[in-house]
């Protein structure tokens, strides 16, 4: 990369003469940039000392990100990033405590998990995953009835007990069919409010989805997507933590898999709750406006996931798509659904699809470093979602809207897709996009076309929430870098894969160089798994 230049790697114990004396880390790396330039310094780069030249006359600022820049999931370890002379100060960042993932996020992580699961039992059975051409059959009918296999309870895997519930088509149109459960609580969603979304699903949220994924299968041969609105739903969590988190919907693979499908409801459905005005004493109310506010962007998430279901293992016999670029992929999905209503001047509309991601990714940068961004198994948290959508968000202006395809029409999953479809290492996207979620709209500064995002102006738009929502965006912009006062610091906390530490090193007029270190704690070597990397813009 411009501006680095290889140095040496670590001096041995042997070469000090003394076994019981830890030698000095030679300069392994030189830096040498101009304004808005930058460089991803890995591997050996990173092993020893990385050199910064004295400053001009102008002074200089870097922005410094130390990176696990890596595909593989659940890598964490405590970090230390310091440079010139060592203080004996206590670190600017330090280790979070961890913070449990709400029972929404926990549930859709255990089902996307399950989904993975079935299809590895499914060949361990020698089983083949995709299967013949459906036979056509007639799409339901308005007040046909039929009877469901709906998740009913939870446990640490996902779903764990089953419930046998009755419904009732409501709404049948072109794409989509809506079944209501027959034992849905009384002054719940009229039959002109159940037409209105299955129309929205119809006209707006199917084109959206299937025009930036893919067409998604129809194993039951009835051209239609099957919403089923059930209390099973509802009561999936109870009393008190319905309070905070609930669950809206869900997808569920097990209706898809050929060799389980029909065991549970073989075809294409999706689950979504139902107003629940005045519940049992264990459950939380749910209105008619809560409902109608929040089901046409849980259709268009789930519906990514069935599409990606299909394609990723019904047509190329191929694995799920791994947790992290699943929900990323579906997050993008209901970003899509706002733009589209944004597009047509809808803004109450486009904003209900537009302000879960933008308050996730709001967590996320509050403390990015304390927050995994590549996920297999974890149990999946808020934060994680929103660095998951500002990645594939970035990756989609950085590579136009046809990579959402190469990515869900691929057997690739995970790290080795996102490679695949864009043709650039993983790590560079990482360490591109960890600048660019600071210098995209900077006061002042044109960041490289390379470091920037195309659609979104994020200090903009947080400026305008914190203002509008100042209890649930605390300041106009949430990525804050620790900022030393000179070059002498230290740092320490935890990283985790895919994300990284900020710093913002200022150098005043003249200032001499200065020398940084990337280590694990103790200022042993970091985990070779960890990919650890450096990404450095210059400022100024």
């Amino acid at each position: 990369l411009r501006g680095v230049l290889a140095g040496s790697a670590l001096v041995s114990a042997a070469a000090c003469g003394r076994g019981d004396v830890t030698p000095p880390l030679e300069v392994s790396a030189e830096v040498s940039l101009g304004a808005t330039e930058y460089a991803l310094l890995s591997g050996s780069q990173v092993a020893g000392r990385v050199r910064f030249p004295a400053a001009g006359p102008q002074g200089a600022q870097y922005l410094v990100v130390g990176q696990f820049a890596t595909g593989t999931s659940e890598v964490s370890a405590n970090f230390s990033l310091g440079g010139a002379e060592f203080s004996a100060q206590a670190p600017l960042l330090a280790d979070r405590a961890f913070q449990p993932a709400d029972a929404r996020t926990r549930f859709h992580t255990a089902l996307r998990r399950w989904d993975a699961e079935l299809v590895r039992q499914a060949r361990a059975r020698g089983s083949v995953a995709s299967a013949a051409p459906p036979v056509r059959t007639p799409p339901p009918t308005v007040g046909s009835k039929r009877t469901f296999r709906v998740c009913s309870s939870l446990d640490a895997n996902g779903c764990a007990t089953f419930a046998n519930v009755p419904a009732t088509a409501s709404f049948v149109g072109e794409r989509v069919a809506i079944f209501v459960d027959d034992s849905a609580p009384a002054g719940g969603l009229t039959a002109s409010d159940i037409a209105q979304l299955g129309q929205q699903f119809d006209n707006d949220l199917y084109p959206v989805d299937v025009g930036a994924f893919g067409a998604e299968s129809d194993v039951d041969g009835n051209s239609v997507v099957i919403a089923l609105l059930t209390k099973q739903v509802n009561g999936l969590v109870p009393k008190p933590e319905c309070d905070n988190s609930f669950i809206t919907g869900f997808f569920l693979g097990a209706d898809l898999e050929p060799t389980i499908r029909a065991q549970f409801n073989s075809g294409e459905v999706f689950y979504g709750f139902v107003p629940e005005p005045s519940p049992p004493a264990t459950r939380c109310a749910f209105s008619v406006t809560t409902v109608k506010r929040l089901i046409p962007s849980t259709f268009i998430h789930e519906f990514q996931h069935m599409i990606s279901f299909n394609h990723h293992v019904l047509i190329r016999n191929g694995d799920t798509e791994v947790l992290w670029l699943n929900e990323a992929l579906s997050h993008l999905a209901e970003e899509l659904g706002g733009l589209h209503y944004d597009s047509l001047n809808n803004d109450t509309t486009a904003s209900r699809f537009l302000i879960g991601n933008l308050f996730n990714a709001f967590l996320y940068l509050k403390d990015p470093n304390a927050h995994a961004m590549v996920t297999v198994s974890s149990t999946g948290t808020l934060e994680e979602r929103g660095g998951e959508w500002l990645f594939l968000r970035y990756v989609t202006d950085r590579f136009g809207s046809g990579v959402l395809r190469q990515l869900v029409q691929t057997s690739s999953t995970g790290a080795a897709n996102v490679v695949a479809a864009t043709g650039t290492p993983f790590a560079t996207l990482l360490g591109r996009w960890a600048l660019a979620v600071y210098a995209t709209d900077l006061a002042g500064f044109t960041a490289p076309q390379a470091l920037t995002y195309s659609f979104w102006r994020f200090r903009a738009t947080y400026a305008s929430l914190n203002q509008q929502y100042p209890a649930d965006f605390d300041r106009p912009f949430p990525l804050v870098p620790s900022a030393p006062n000179g070059t002498a610091f230290s740092l320490g906390g935890t990283l985790n894969s895919g994300s990284g530490a900020y710093v913002l090193i200022t150098q005043s007029s003249g200032g001499a160089g200065f020398d940084l270190t990337f280590r694990g704690s103790g200022g042993g070597a970091l985990p070779s798994n960890a990919a650890p990397q450096l990404a450095v813009l210059r400022i100024r």
